[in-house]
């Protein structure tokens, strides 16, 4: 695929060219986000929801429009779209929506992420699906964890780790059978599968702006427009107030009462046009090149000798692998920067913030390569040739 647009990649580092397989961790902006954000301080550079003047009134319409098009994106309506700062606050917030405490239980995989993991951990009592050898969780366990405590299920949509795309709408079935909401981490499939949220009939789904090709520093919860009556307040404070006087107070309507303060007005202005970015494209196309770069990065590294590839059965995958090399003499963080300083290709060494599947697994770290629009078969090759010549 390798569209043109992306001037980091265009550039190099220090002017030196470099083959980027590091998406998952954050990926390059094109060039339409860049000159969005460029625009919205060269021309704009108001607040939002507040003035009353034609900079802010033109502000607060680029804002808005931008949560139409993620509203597109997922198939929502934008009164279901919150903007937050990044998925790790998207789901802080659902945890003080729900006001859980320690009482209350959260199910979800060993396999997450720590966005994923740490608030359930401090605001309730996780429960745990194990995982196999592969770090692949074992779906069929869910049932049996759901119990009277239970308030929440959790899963990633694909893995940070393994690539692994979870049976999401087995899960949503499962949980709702049971009267328990669905919360979906789609922070690492939002850029690579069509989702639909109305499909999915799920309740919740969090994800970062950055991981697909928007700004620093924007996330984005939907909650489906249902659930909002008997959810509790986020953060309060400016901009979601209707009403405040000495003897009551009354925030405004979903999703606004969500976004109090000053908001990242650039960042979601710019997350508009990586929107508007990957829907020219086509989700679809997106889809299948992600899949067809997933097979070739597993099949190359199984054929490193000793090589242990997670969740290598698994087909259904975006285009991201991990695996552990048999290398005494060098830790896996060691590896990943031998190959930036002598082949000058970056991928990401170390535990992927999901230091619990490592412990489950034994590993000390691992190597991770994932991919996207701007790499090809070339890529993968090089670096499966780079490892081969370590």
């Amino acid at each position: 695929m390798r569209p043109k647009g992306f001037p980091l990649l265009e550039r190099g580092y220090d002017g030196a060219p470099f083959i980027y397989l590091d998406s998952a961790s954050t990926t390059p902006k094109p060039r339409e986000v860049i000159e969005a954000v460029a625009r919205y301080y060269e021309t704009l550079g108001a607040n939002v929801h507040r003035g009353l003047y034609p900079l802010a009134e033109a502000a607060t319409e680029e804002y808005e429009r931008a949560r139409h098009r993620v509203a597109a994106l997922i198939g929502a309506q934008p009164s279901e779209i919150v903007f937050t700062r990044n998925a790790t606050d998207s789901f802080n917030l659902v945890a003080r929506m729900l006001a859980l405490t320690q009482d209350d239980e959260v199910v979800f995989p060993a396999s997450e992420h720590h966005s994923n993991y740490l608030p359930w951990r401090v605001a309730a009592r996780p429960k745990l699906v194990e995982l196999d050898e592969e770090a692949v969780p074992k779906w069929s366990q869910l049932g049996g964890l759901l119990g009277k405590r239970t308030r929440l299920v959790t899963v990633a949509h694909a893995s940070n780790v393994t690539g692994v795309v979870a049976p999401v709408e087995d899960w949503i079935a499962t949980a709702h059978a049971a009267g328990v909401p669905v919360l979906i981490d789609a922070s690492q499939s939002i850029a690579h599968l069509p989702i639909d949220v109305r499909a999915l009939d799920v309740d919740f789904l969090g994800f970062s702006s950055h991981k697909m090709f928007g700004p620093n520093g924007v996330g984005v919860l939907y909650v489906r427009r249902d659930r909002f009556a008997s959810l509790q307040l986020g953060n309060v404070g400016g901009g979601m107030v209707a009403l405040l006087a000495d003897d009551r107070f009354e925030p405004l309507e979903a999703p606004f009462r969500y976004e109090a303060g000053t908001p990242n007005v650039e960042g979601v202005i710019g997350l508009g046009a990586a929107v508007d970015y990957l829907l020219r494209i086509g989700m679809p196309r997106i889809a299948e090149h992600s899949r067809a770069l997933a097979t070739q990065l597993v099949e190359g590294l199984l054929h490193l000798p000793g090589a242990t590839v997670l969740g290598r059965s698994v087909r259904d995958r975006i285009a991201l692998a991990t695996v552990s090399l048999p290398w005494p003499a060098m830790r896996q963080q060691d590896i990943a920067r031998l190959l930036a300083d002598a082949h000058s290709i970056f991928v990401s060494g170390g535990f992927h913030c999901a230091h619990v599947l490592h412990h489950r697994l034994r590993l000390d770290g691992t190597l991770r390569a994932s991919a996207h629009i701007y790499n090809d078969a070339g890529d993968i090759e090089a670096f499966v040739k780079a490892l081969h010549d370590l």
